[in-house]
């Protein structure tokens, strides 16, 4: 974590301000390098996470990343709000030469998808009604 913070401070990331809503710094968790844990719950604002999510891709690609890993155990808040439209995915990387890469995590088992995949919003759909169970 420390690493992920010294290269954002390198890029000039400045966190954005608190709000009442929980902060994307506890919605967004590093578990490894390239990889972050994405606690997005209802009260989260997307948007921020947003923010967050392109702050991060503009840092690691200035360091050479060329994906970034997000592991997705609720998905539900973030496909309720469009974050995993194309559309939106486009938005997150900009015109940045990244991949984001998504896990959705549950009890049954684990899928992998990235960004640019049009079965993204599929598995966000699927794995969300997963977690409504």
């Amino acid at each position: 974590m420390e690493n992920t913070l010294h290269a954002a401070k390198q890029t000039g990331f400045l966190p954005m301000p608190d709000t009442a809503r929980p902060a994307p710094q506890q919605c967004v968790v590093p578990v490894a390098p390239a990889c972050f844990l994405l606690q997005a719950s209802a009260g989260a604002s997307i948007d921020a996470l947003s923010y967050s999510i392109h702050q991060i891709a503009k840092t690691y690609h200035a360091f050479g990343a060329a994906n970034i890993t997000f592991i997705i155990s609720d998905a539900k808040a973030l496909n309720v709000a469009g974050f995993f439209t194309p559309a939106h995915q486009r938005v997150l990387v900009g015109e940045l030469p990244i991949e984001l890469h998504y896990m959705f995590a549950t009890e049954q088992g684990v899928r992998h998808s990235n960004g640019s995949s049009r079965t993204l919003s599929y598995w966000a759909e699927y794995f969300s009604k997963q977690g409504a169970h």
